[in-house]
């Protein structure tokens, strides 16, 4: 296992200790790795380790290097409200330049939303530049509780498609973190019902079954998760992978939906199949 998976998803409780041999061995700081072409601060920022990030920035690490896409360290702490990695990396004399969608972005975030429109108004480009780290903002907050940044995205031209966490587009992301609202926002703009992200090898739906039972407080919220997964499937989420739609009997997808259904929800499931 190289550093950034380490730092990515295998960081556990002795995680500090182990970067830190793995830094005092000789372990390449400024190693690139993944679609992002990212260094390891740049994986243990996106992750908001910020023992991680100290350790890192004490043992020589590059506080300025950027991703694939011209994000730096500091950019990802500050759009993501990651408040004391961005406080931290400042501190350390990280350049703190943002450019103009990074700006929007954390005035999004803030909820700070007149000065975002400002910014929109000014620059209306902001809300879709094509820059897949910028075209993430808004499945950045379709998970969140509040509904007006996702109307303000999506009045602005936001990219329906563009993915976040766990290459989930927005419309995954509010079927995971229990937010009907956003889903209903989303489905209605024309949000892809049937997009199978490259993590998990799901659709929206297949997030909303299986936030159902493992999302956090997911027991007390059944009844959101009950009204997400009826919302999908009455839009016309599908039941199937997108290779079993030429074979009739094949319930590849659908059994695995079954396999992750609390009994309620699979009881919807069933009764769509």
């Amino acid at each position: 296992m190289n550093i950034h998976e380490f730092l990515d998803c295998n960081f556990g409780e002795n995680g500090d200790e182990e970067l830190l041999n793995r830094v005092t061995a000789g372990e390449d700081l400024e190693s690139r790795f993944g679609e992002l072409d990212e260094t390891p601060l740049l994986v243990a920022t996106r992750r908001r380790r910020l023992s991680a990030v100290k350790i890192l920035v004490q043992q020589g690490a590059d506080i300025n290097a950027v991703n694939k896409f011209g994000k730096s360290s500091y950019a990802h702490a500050a759009r993501r409200l990651f408040d004391e990695v961005a406080e931290y990396l400042a501190e350390n004399e990280a350049d703190t330049t943002l450019t103009q969608a990074d700006k929007f972005a954390v005035a999004v975030v803030k909820g700070q939303l007149d000065e975002a429109r400002a910014i929109l108004e000014s620059d209306p480009g902001v809300a879709k530049t094509g820059n897949p780290e910028e075209d993430r903002l808004l499945a950045d907050v379709a998970g969140r509780n509040e509904s007006e940044p996702v109307k303000m995205l999506i009045k602005a031209g936001a990219d329906l498609t563009a993915t976040a966490l766990d290459d989930g587009t927005a419309l995954h992301q509010a079927a995971w973190f229990g937010q009907p609202e956003n889903a209903r926002l989303l489905v209605d703009a024309g949000a892809p019902l049937n997009h199978f992200e490259n993590t998990h090898t799901m659709s929206p739906l297949g997030w909303a079954v299986h936030g159902a039972k493992y999302s956090g407080g997911a027991a007390e919220r059944e009844e959101v998760y009950r009204e997400l997964v009826s919302l999908l499937l009455e839009a016309g989420s599908s039941l199937r992978y997108p290779d079993e739609l030429k074979n009739a009997n094949s319930q590849g997808y659908f059994e695995t939906l079954l396999k992750f259904a609390t009994p309620k929800i699979a009881l919807l499931l069933q009764a769509a199949n």
